[in-house]
């Protein structure tokens, strides 16, 4: 759903609760940029990781992070197809030390360093949800979380009335058992995580088992 849709849905919910309260529309995208980011974080979803690619420039060794990277989330890169290795800093800039990339704050560092334009430069990351801003604006999540993300929403709507906690909870639970459903379906179904034709190491074909949640 677009975000003036939640929106939509969120004041219809509102008025059937019965709620005495009044909030700007500021107030309840905020409340659903909340909740949007509390689905993401209930599990490690398969569409939180992502494939983007770019090219290198001649000379060129730092590029910028993508605007979705979720800090802490690049995998792992790929130049010209041969895969680079993330290193810290300081073993970036050891002499033995080739094909690896370091993240220094909203950049990436390859080396070697390209000699040549044009070479293609695969990015795989854990994508963080960007905040909803314009009407029109869409999340990242797919439509199946709209329903567990309205009644997240809700429910931070209903925690600011008096008395009406348990209706809060009762809505914030109803909304984790959704993300379980779907959490569980994505783990029983075949598929990939995302990175299928493009990623050659089995780490990111085949899909997890466990992350300890």
């Amino acid at each position: 759903m677009q975000l003036q849709e939640f929106v939509h849905d969120l004041n219809a919910r509102i008025s059937a609760s019965k709620t005495t309260g009044f909030w700007s529309k500021d107030d309840k995208k905020r409340w659903i940029n909340t909740s949007i980011i509390r689905a993401c974080n209930f599990a490690p979803w398969n569409f939180l990781m992502h494939h983007a690619s770019h090219l290198t420039e001649k000379d060129k060794a730092q590029y910028f992070n993508p605007f979705d990277y979720k800090p802490g989330g690049m995998l792992f890169i790929k130049v010209n197809d041969i895969e680079h290795t993330k290193v810290s800093l300081a073993r970036f800039h050891d002499d033995d030390t080739c094909n690896v990339f370091t993240i220094i704050g909203d950049e990436y560092h390859l080396k070697p360093t390209p000699d040549m334009d044009d070479l293609v430069i695969d990015l795989y990351y854990r994508r963080r949800p960007v905040p909803l801003v314009k009407d029109t604006d869409t999340p990242i999540t797919p439509e199946e979380m709209d329903e567990p993300i309205v009644k997240l929403a809700l429910g931070i709507c209903l925690k600011k009335l008096p008395n009406r906690s348990n209706d809060a909870d009762k809505e914030i639970t109803e909304a984790i058992a959704l993300l379980q459903i779907l959490k569980d379906r994505e783990y029983e179904e075949p598929g990939e995580t995302g990175y299928a034709g493009r990623a050659t190491s089995t780490r990111f074909l085949n899909k997890p088992t466990d992350y300890g949640t």
